[in-house]
């Protein structure tokens, strides 16, 4: 009897001394993954290990550091501040050497929006004609209009209209196949067609085209995001890549320094694992790359392969600057991360407006207005769409501002105000564009 209770008694200890604890953390109404759930493993009064959960929603422990007089009293704890947390036993006498958990959990923090509902809510029309239709647009800081109009398509006979003072300045032809209109750093308007990049250019209120190396625009204009006085902020962002860094220059003394790097680690180890299932073509094709470039083969299948596939998503972490602070919105760590403007990290905030988002339409579209320096979160349901102000002190959505019209494009805010582009549905009405009043109270930024 004895030497049978030994046997049983050993055994055990193998089996606690093997197994391995994986958790998955789910939404109970969604069932989405939850990343970033605290997870700790106590065994007794001791706590032995702590650990997040990946993107994925999942955690793993090694239980080779729990002493057999400790089984007893052996749990996860998990918390989370958008969901309830709570504990959970581990069962040790699992007959696999791995013990899979599966917990799911229940929102605990939802945010209380105060939705404003505009009186009257008929938005004002800002641009209208009978002839041409706002494919995009953009302003300037004193409120000039930069329309990308054409009479029937796009790609044949777009212009360039200047809009000022409710009447068009100037109407300018576009040569090339027109796509959209962006915006430099500096606030420069730019068109970008399927060849070229050309520059809007005033001199003495007569506007011009100019043209850009298409090259040096992406390759110095674009990667800037924002700049100080005497700083500039730039990213190496590649939307074929899930994971860039943020950095500034500093325009006195020409010295380099890394704000932060961004990655979203899901997208990540999906990415680098496609390698494995393409064929011996490809991995040979992509390991002479790597033997030419020194960059893994695993990077090159994956920016070839996997981002043309449904699960691929571009990482989403979006900066501002506001006044001399800087706020980089790390949507995959639930972040938002405060800086200075020379580079000093402030503060980390948690952010969860951004969760359920087939709930809460969330739209991976934020907004900054420029007078104001307010930032905004861009929301649909049912094709309606919402303007959130999110308070940055905070992270959270204190106000969101329901637009008249459904479906909706171009959403840009200015000076208090959203600017859109609408057409009724089945109507000959041209696209025009609006503006909507947000009843918000905002300060001179």
């Amino acid at each position: 009897m004895q030497q049978l209770w030994f046997l049983c008694f050993s055994l055990f200890s193998f089996g606690v001394v093997a197994q391995e604890l994986n958790c998955a953390f789910t939404d109970l109404q969604t069932k989405d993954a939850i990343p970033n759930v605290n997870c700790w493993l106590i065994a007794g009064s001791d706590t032995l290990a702590f650990a997040s959960s990946k993107q994925n929603g999942t955690v793993s422990f090694s239980l080779n550091t729990v002493k057999p007089d400790q089984t007893e009293f052996a749990f996860v704890s998990y918390t989370h501040p958008f969901y309830i947390g709570g504990k959970r036993k581990i069962p040790f006498f699992e007959p696999t050497d791995t013990i899979q958990l599966r917990i799911q959990l229940k929102t605990e923090r939802v945010q209380e929006v105060r939705e404003v509902v505009l009186k009257p809510n008929k938005p004002d029309t800002v641009f209208a004609s009978k002839t041409y239709s706002v494919a995009d647009f953009e302003l300037d800081a004193d409120g000039t209009l930069i329309l990308l109009t054409y009479e029937k398509n796009l790609q044949k006979d777009a212009q360039l209209q200047v809009y000022k003072d409710r009447s068009t300045a100037a109407v300018l032809s576009i040569p090339e196949r027109a796509q959209v209109l962006k915006r430099d750093f500096r606030g420069n308007i730019h068109v970008l067609t399927a060849e070229s990049v050309f520059g809007l250019e005033a001199i003495d209120s007569n506007y011009t085209l100019v043209n850009i190396p298409k090259d040096y625009f992406f390759k110095y204009l674009v990667p800037i995001v924002d700049s100080s006085q005497t700083r500039l902020f730039y990213s190496n962002y590649n939307d074929i890549y899930p994971a860039f860094e943020y950095g500034s220059v500093d325009q006195l003394d020409s010295t380099y320094k890394t704000l932060l790097q961004i990655q979203d680690d899901l997208m990540m180890e999906l990415y680098r694992s496609e390698y494995k299932w393409v064929d011996v073509r490809t991995k040979l094709w992509a390991k002479n790359l790597e033997n030419q470039t020194g960059i893994d083969a695993e990077i090159y299948v994956g920016a070839a392969y996997f981002t043309q596939s449904l699960y691929y998503e571009p990482v989403y972490a979006p900066l501002f600057l506001v006044r001399d602070t800087i706020y980089i919105f790390d949507y995959p760590k639930d972040m938002l991360r405060v800086f200075l403007s020379d580079g000093t990290a402030v503060r980390t905030i948690p952010i969860f407006h951004h969760y359920q988002a087939r709930q809460s339409g969330f739209q991976r579209n934020l907004q900054q207005d420029r007078q104001t320096g307010k930032i905004y979160a861009v929301f649909e349901q049912e094709g309606h769409c919402y303007v959130g102000l999110i308070d940055l002190q905070t992270g959270m959505i204190t106000q969101k501002v329901k637009l008249s019209f459904r479906y909706v494009e171009k959403v840009r805010v200015h000076n208090n105000e959203v600017y859109f582009i609408y057409r009724p549905f089945e109507s000959t009405q041209k696209k025009f564009l609006y503006k909507q009043k947000l009843p918000v109270r905002t300060e001179p930024r």
